[in-house]
């Protein structure tokens, strides 16, 4: 009696944990919004499983490529964390064909090659680990993997005190869809189980199986499809703008005032810099840089209650409004010597057509800055969070603020506007 009593607890217990795999749909999401209808069941809330994605071109464990090129934009994207053992960080994307996903997965494969090695710790983190990197290939599902496998402690610790772990990320691309998965499996002592690597592969299958690898390209009823073929002409906004960073072509990173621009390259980067897509909220994203900045976001909510939630966190997620005196280099410092002039932020009410929500302004300008000078001595910053239905939508424009920089909230305001015009027409 006592040993089936053992076995009844053992199997409730069991059964209050997450789920080893995800059980398989019936009918594969043939969207990404479908995908987020069929995985919400899963949604882990309140956490976001280690390692994080977001580049398929950074799937080296600790560290950042800045020779590694940069993705492409403006494709519907889910980033989910997923309720399973091993949690998992998932993100869905649908190319424009099956030929650029397969290419995109074989460009990140052979950056992957490089991360096949000794593991390296984060800032702070000692570390005795390995990187193999292989071929993957299951569920009709084929990419690149790599698993870091071994010990880690902070690097004030004796490496005895390590404790063990394994880690995998993967991108892996079937029919027009790329996926990339993250997830990790860790212990209190000893060495890393000789199972948990596949373990965690066997989760990864789980979770590509809930997209349907028959889909070749995006269908053109779906919202975010709409969305991303009503986005505006680049160069609606200006002169030289071009999608940046360029896609397929090194990030070139900023140092020390030497290279080209980046993506954040304004005086007030913190603002300018792309933002995390929402989570469990289909979206498309673009970043637009050269004689001014732009990003837009355009998200898909499952009811208006979320998309409300969305457009307000793009403008109230911070604790504190933004420093417009806050510069990153290159660009003049705010200290006492330069006496930068700003203007301070401000968050108000908006209408436009359909669109309600809010638009913020704010601005900084060089004591000595005059009409010609650039956004690095003078800039402005507009951007628009607005809702209509269960689509939000986040347009950013930054650019040169010449004397007066509230002369150019006016061009930025219109700028925002012919895009919310465009995306009238979206649903």
């Amino acid at each position: 009696m006592s040993r089936i009593l053992l076995v009844v607890v053992l199997l409730v217990l069991a059964g209050c944990g997450a789920p080893v795999e995800l059980p398989r749909v019936a009918e594969p999401g043939r969207s990404v919004e479908e995908v987020a209808h069929r995985l919400r069941a899963f949604e882990l809330r309140g956490q976001s499983p280690y390692p994080a994605v977001g580049d398929v071109f950074q799937l080296c464990l600790g560290t950042i490529d800045t020779q590694a090129p940069a993705e492409p934009q403006a494709f519907p994207v889910l980033v989910a964390h997923l309720k399973t053992d091993p949690p998992v960080h998932a993100r869905f994307m649908l190319m424009p064909d099956a030929s650029r996903a397969a290419g995109l997965v074989a460009q990140a494969a052979g950056t992957a090659r490089g991360c096949a090695g000794t593991a390296s710790g984060t800032l702070g983190e000692g570390m005795d680990a390995e990187t193999t990197v292989s071929a993957f290939e299951r569920g009709g599902w084929s990419g690149t993997q790599v698993i870091t496998s071994g010990r880690a402690g902070s690097d004030t610790d004796d490496p005895f005190f390590y404790k063990p772990f394994t880690t995998g990320q993967l991108v892996a691309h079937q029919g027009a869809w790329v996926v990339e998965l993250g997830w990790n499996l860790s212990g209190s002592f000893g060495s890393p189980d000789s199972g948990w690597a596949e373990k965690g592969l066997k989760v990864s299958e789980s979770v590509l199986a809930v997209a349907d690898g028959a889909v070749t390209a995006p269908r053109p009823q779906d919202l975010l499809t709409r969305a991303v073929r009503a986005l505006p002409d680049p160069g609606v906004y200006g002169e030289r703008l071009k999608v940046w960073p360029e896609p397929g072509r090194p990030r070139q990173y900023r140092e020390q005032g030497d290279g080209p621009p980046m993506s954040n390259d304004l005086s007030c980067g913190a603002a300018s810099s792309r933002e995390n897509v929402p989570g469990f909220v289909p979206s498309v994203e673009r970043s637009l840089l050269g004689e001014v900045a732009v990003h837009e976001m355009v998200s898909v909510a499952r009811d208006e209650r979320q998309a409300e939630q969305v457009r307000r966190a793009w403008l109230h997620e911070e604790d504190q409004p933004p420093d417009p005196c806050r510069y990153s280099d290159p660009g003049f410092v705010h200290t006492e010597q330069t006496e930068a002039e700003g203007i301070a932020p401000s968050v108000t009410g908006f209408r436009h057509g359909e669109w309600t929500g809010e638009i913020e302004r704010f601005a900084a300008r060089h004591p000595e800055a005059t009409a010609a000078s650039g956004y690095r001595d003078s800039y402005a910053h507009v951007a628009v969070a607005v809702r209509k239905g269960v689509i939000a939508v986040h347009v950013r424009w930054q650019g040169p603020g010449g004397v007066d920089p509230r002369q150019a909230f006016t061009r930025g305001e219109t700028a925002l506007k012919r895009t919310l015009d465009r995306l009238s027409a979206v649903g």
